[in-house]
């Protein structure tokens, strides 16, 4: 099982935390859009920890929003695909759904 995990510190610049200048109600709609817009089934939301938990058939993605300020917002994903070779797929999944979220959101670089 790979596991792949956004981080502000990451060493690969795609799985470095992306920032936004929107809102949490905002951010979390535009996540629940485009992830259901890319297979995922939204199984479990806690607005009270910012926690989005999507299912694929042979993925799970864990997406967390922290907001700072009303307008500095943080999403991080955390990517559990079961394939044990994955060659790079996952990665390219986690910077897929950040440039569809530049596209939605506000992006700015912290």
């Amino acid at each position: 099982m790979a596991i792949y995990r956004t981080s502000e510190n990451a060493k690969d610049a795609r799985l470095v935390t992306n920032w936004y200048q929107n809102d949490y109600q905002k951010c979390s709609e535009a996540v629940k859009k485009i992830c259901a817009a890319y297979g995922y089934e939204l199984i479990h939301q806690d607005d009270t920890y910012g926690e989005f938990i999507f299912k694929r058939p042979k993925d799970m993605l864990d997406v967390k929003i922290i907001s700072l300020t009303k307008r500095e917002t943080a999403i991080d994903f955390v990517l559990n695909t079961r394939n044990f070779l994955d060659f790079g797929r996952s990665k390219a999944v986690i910077e897929d759904l950040y440039e569809r979220l530049k596209r939605e959101l506000r992006y700015f670089k912290k």
